[in-house]
């Protein structure tokens, strides 16, 4: 009887003698975290994070309600600039405007925005702006950013929206802003991820002006910070880290991945986001898919019955 049926190929043959070695089989309380694991069952996570945000995308889209489906198909040029993206019913689709479209959904479903007067505080490269004026017919949409980001976001929105819609948004520098501030008021404000990025007092400046000059405000940042170095080894170096635990209004450090100690944040969130006295939160839910974003809408009910 021939005893050679069964062996092994040529490609596990190559995985055994580079992966099944001494050190890592004698540190086997650690083998679901190394090459063996990474071999047997894992995509090694450290080289394959593409792999992964991919399919946490995919796993999103099969979630995804038709009218966030309806609300992404209107977005033109929504894949302008080589993002990381996957096809889903025909759909090319990347993790920013499904998050943008989910984002959408939550203000809507609280207000209207068609003819709004809009200002965003910090728009990183434009989706948001760019997913709601492709959604709705606002009056005029703001930004006010520092110069480089806004460099950045008025050349993508150019390049991605029709003359109509560009023609509504407004780039303001903080300086522009300084001299703006007071001759205008908004039906809402957004702010998306910078709040956490900003010194206290800039962040106190910003409420205490939504406070005054907004009838709504749209809030999504993360309940907390975290110092789980196996996320990415603290790769952008210990100075960053530093400077990073400086910043925003909530600074307790928080296990990111327990959802009772991200719970336990939320009351914390939805107060020190409140604009003022006279605002109510109305309605507040986690943000997918990141597990310590939290989102919030706040009324203004002294300025409404104005």
């Amino acid at each position: 009887m021939q005893m050679n049926n069964f062996l092994p190929s040529q490609f596990w043959d190559y995985n055994i003698e580079k992966n099944f070695n001494k050190t890592v089989l004698d540190d086997f309380e650690n083998f679901k975290s190394n090459s063996i694991n990474f071999k047997l069952a894992i995509w090694n996570p450290k080289t394959n994070g593409i792999r992964y945000l991919k399919a946490l995308l995919y796993n999103m889209c099969t979630t995804t309600s038709l009218e966030n489906w309806q609300r992404i198909k209107k977005i033109q040029n929504r894949n302008y600039g080589n993002s990381y993206s996957i096809t889903y019913n025909d759909e090319e689709i990347c993790m920013d405007y499904l998050q943008a479209a989910y984002e959408l959904e939550f203000i809507s479903n609280n207000i209207n925005l068609n003819s709004a007067n809009i200002l965003e505080i910090g728009a990183g490269y434009g989706r948001t702006c760019h997913t709601i004026l492709s959604n709705h017919d606002v009056k005029n949409y703001y930004i006010v950013d520092l110069e480089k980001c806004l460099y950045i976001s008025q050349k993508y929105l150019k390049k991605v929206l029709d003359n109509k819609a560009f023609s509504k948004i407004h780039f303001l520098t903080i300086k522009n802003f300084e001299s703006l501030k007071d001759s205008i008021s908004f039906y809402i404000t957004i702010n998306i991820d910078s709040f956490a990025e900003m010194d206290i007092n800039v962040i106190k400046a910003y409420l205490d002006y939504i406070d005054k000059h907004s009838d709504y405000f749209y809030v999504k940042n993360p309940v907390g910070k975290y110092m789980d170095k196996s996320l990415d080894n603290h790769s952008q170096g210990q100075k960053v880290v530093e400077l990073a635990m400086k910043t925003g209004l909530l600074r307790d450090i928080v296990d990111i991945h327990n959802n009772k100690a991200i719970n336990q944040q939320v009351s914390k969130f939805i107060k020190v986001y409140q604009p003022g006295n006279n605002w109510n939160c109305i309605d507040n839910a986690w943000s997918p898919p990141w597990s310590f974003y939290w989102q919030a809408i706040y009324k203004n009910n002294f300025k409404l019955q104005i």
